[in-house]
This record gives structure tokens, sequence and C-alpha cells, in this order.
């Protein structure tokens, strides 16, 4: 399915339900999709047609769930959108082979939108919505995050949250990846806690951005 099927999809139910049934169709139209791979490409970038503070727009934000939450089932896991919005994460997910669970949150923004900073990560807040779950991950557009330094990946060293991407989603739907016995994702998930307590990191090079030790991984 293409984007602009989706975006076509969105715009209908904005204009003709209520939010709350709009957003049930949305998560099981884009549930029925068999692989999300032309969504992952696009889904991060919200287009400049949907204004702003809109009913379209938040469900383009609930869209963007659901096709994480469909991306994550690709991998092996099963996942699901909830249904609470603040104060909780957008995404649940858990590995039916190695048990772990995860929460999501799934980040989309405006090109125009350049001046970027921690909150609109909510890497604090992600943390704190895993509750008793194993990991936390945000998925974000792989440009968006700071090129250089931020307080964002201190914040994810500390709390132990994946900054990961729809672009590293989309590599590894592309190259088969799923989880098996002897695959276990949780490496992947927990990787901050992992390099946060390696000895290659310098505690003034905390606020560095360190996606790039993880590509290599």
């Amino acid at each position: 399915m293409t984007f602009e099927k989706l975006k076509e999809r969105i715009n209908y139910e904005a204009q003709n339900n209520d939010f709350v049934t709009a957003s049930k169709n949305i998560i099981e139209y884009v549930n029925n999709i068999q692989d999300v791979s032309s969504l992952l490409r696009e889904i991060g970038t919200i287009p400049e047609s949907i204004d702003h503070d809109s009913t379209e727009e938040k469900l383009y934000a609930k869209a963007s769930d659901a096709v994480l939450s469909k991306a994550f089932q690709q991998l092996g896991l099963k996942s699901k959108v909830l249904a609470e919005r603040g104060d909780s994460a957008d995404v649940i997910a858990e590995s039916p082979i190695h048990g772990y669970t995860l929460v999501a949150d799934a980040k989309a923004f405006r090109l125009s939108r350049t001046a970027k900073n921690q909150k609109d990560f909510k890497i604090v807040a992600l943390s704190g919505w895993r509750k008793d779950s194993d990991y936390a991950v945000l998925c974000s557009p792989y440009f968006q995050y700071p090129s250089k330094t931020s307080q964002i990946y201190s914040q994810a060293l500390e709390h132990n949250v994946c900054l990961f991407s729809w672009e590293h989603l989309l590599l590894m739907i592309e190259n088969n990846i799923v989880e098996t016995e002897k695959l276990n994702l949780g490496w992947l998930w927990n990787f901050s806690d992992t390099y946060a307590n390696s000895d290659e990191l310098v505690f003034s090079k905390r606020k560095d951005n360190f996606i790039g030790k993880f590509n290599q991984e």
C-alpha cells in the first residue's frame, strides 16, 4: 500500500467519523496491510498539506503508532497500539519466544520544523511509561536526531531508552530479520544500557551522538 493511499484514508476518516471511531478504523486499516515497508520510508514526515493541530494531524500520529506496531509484528513480536494517550507510551510489544516486553513511542515531524529540543523526544517520559516492561524504544526519523551533541543522548544512556528510527526498521524488514530462538532482539533494545556501561564511553562524552556506534552493532 502506498503512502498516498494512507493519507487519503486519514483524510476520509477525519471528515466522516469522530476521533475515537476514526482512530480504530485507521489502526485496523494498517493492521490489514501485509507489509508496511513502503510506509516506513515516509511515515516519519508529517505532510504540510495536513493542518497543524488538526484532527487529521492527530489521526496521522495514530497512523504512525499503527505502522510502528505493525513493523514490530513483522519482526516477530506481538504488538498493539495502546488506546490511551498522554501519560503512556504509544505502542507495546512482547517477544513470544524470549518473553521480554517493550514500550515504544512513534515520532513524526514536519520538515518545516527545524528547531527541536529534548522535550520533542520525551526520553525521560518514555522511560517512565516503561512501568513493568523491560525496554523502552523511541522511533524517530533518523535525520531528525541531533547530529552532534544533545541532552537526549545522555538521557537515553541514563534511562536506557533505545534511540531507534524508521530507517532502522525498514532495513531490518527488507533484510527479513525475524526474531527466533537463536535471535533475541533484546540486545538491540538494550543497547543504550550496554553502551552506557562500556569501557569506551568517557563520561564527558555522554551528550555526544552515539547512533553511529549503534549502527556498527
